[in-house]
C-alpha cells in the first residue's frame, strides 16, 4: 500500500492571515464599536460565527485535507474548494454585524467599489470566470508545487466567493436587493449554466490535464472501490462529479430556503389584502 504523507499545516501566509482577520474583527467590534456604533452591543452570537468561520477555514487548509489534495488526489482538492466556497465564505459573511459592514461598505471611498462588486451580473459573471481561470492547467499546476502558492491562491477565492454570495446574502438595505425570484433565477444561473461548461471540461476531458496529479503516488486503498488501480483519469472524473453534486447541493439548500421566505411572505400578504364585499 502506498504510504501517505499527511501532516498539519504551520504555512505563514495561512495562520498569519487568519491571526490578521482576528485581530481586525475583534478590534472592530470591540474598541472600536465605540467610534463606530456606538449604541450596538458587543456581537457575541457574530463572534462565536467569525470564530467557527476561522477554524474551519484552517481545518480546510491546515489540515491533512491540505496535503491530501495538493500530494494526491485532484478530487479532494475540489472538496476543500467547495468548503472554501459554500461553508467558509458564508459563514465570514454572517459574523460581521450590519453596523460594521455599512461602515465599511458604504464609505465614501469605498461606494465606487462597493457598487461595483455587488452587482449581480459582475458577481455571478466574475465568480465564474475566477473558477474557470483558476483551472487553466499552467495556474492550477503553481499552486500544487508550492504550498505557499496554493495558500495565496485559496485567499483569493474566499474573497471572490464573498462576492458571489453577495447578492443573496446582501443586508444592507442601502444598497439594491435581489427579490426572492431574482435570488433564485441568479442561484440557478451561476451554479447551473455559468460553471456547468467546467463541469463538462473537467468531467469529460479525454485525458487529465495536471501535471501534479498524473505523477502523484496512487492510492492502493482506493482499488477495491473502483475495482482495480485508481488512475489520474478516474481521479479527475471523480473531481467533475463532486463539483457538480455537491454544487448542486449546496446551491439547492439556499434556494429552498429562499422559495420559504417567498411564500411566507407572498401568503401574508394575501392574508392582509382587503376583502371584496361582493355586491348585492
Amino acid at each position: 500500500m502506498q504510504e501517505l504523507y499527511l501532516g498539519w499545516q504551520l504555512d505563514p501566509i495561512l495562520l498569519g492571515s487568519l491571526l490578521a482577520i482576528a485581530v481586525a474583527y475583534f478590534a472592530a467590534v470591540g474598541p472600536l464599536r465605540s467610534r463606530i456604533a456606538p449604541d450596538a452591543p458587543f456581537p457575541w452570537a457574530r463572534s462565536l460565527l467569525l470564530i467557527t468561520a476561522l477554524v474551519l477555514t484552517y481545518l480546510t487548509e491546515g489540515s491533512p485535507l491540505h496535503d491530501l489534495s495538493e500530494r494526491y488526489l485532484f478530487s479532494a482538492h475540489m472538496v476543500q474548494h467547495l468548503l472554501i466556497n459554500y461553508i467558509c465564505a458564508p459563514l465570514f459573511i454572517w459574523a460581521v454585524p450590519v453596523w460594521l459592514m455599512r461602515h465599511v461598505m458604504l464609505s465614501e471611498r469605498m461606494m465606487p467599489v462597493t457598487r461595483l462588486i455587488t452587482n449581480p451580473v459582475f458577481a455571478g459573471l466574475s465568480f465564474a470566470v475566477f473558477l474557470s481561470l483558476w483551472h487553466v492547467p499552467a495556474v492550477y499546476n503553481a499552486g500544487l508545487s508550492n504550498s505557499t502558492v496554493h495558500h495565496t491562491q485559496h485567499v483569493f477565492f474566499l474573497l471572490i466567493s464573498f462576492v458571489g454570495w453577495w447578492p443573496v446574502m446582501n443586508p444592507l438595505k442601502e444598497l439594491p436587493r435581489l427579490g426572492y425570484g431574482a435570488q433564485i433565477i441568479y442561484l440557478f444561473i451561476v451554479s447551473n449554466v455559468l460553471q456547468l461548461p467546467l463541469f463538462a471540461i473537467v468531467t469529460f476531458a479525454p485525458e487529465p490535464f495536471y501535471t501534479g496529479y498524473i505523477n502523484a503516488p496512487r492510492i492502493a486503498a482506493l482499488e477495491p472501490l473502483f475495482g482495480g488501480p485508481f488512475t489520474a483519469q478516474m481521479d479527475q472524473q471523480l473531481a467533475g462529479v463532486v463539483m457538480k453534486v455537491l454544487a448542486f447541493v449546496f446551491y439547492a439548500v439556499p434556494i429552498a430556503v429562499i422559495f420559504g421566505k417567498w411564500y411566507k411572505v407572498s401568503r401574508n400578504q394575501s392574508f392582509m389584502a382587503p376583502k371584496q364585499i361582493p355586491q348585492a
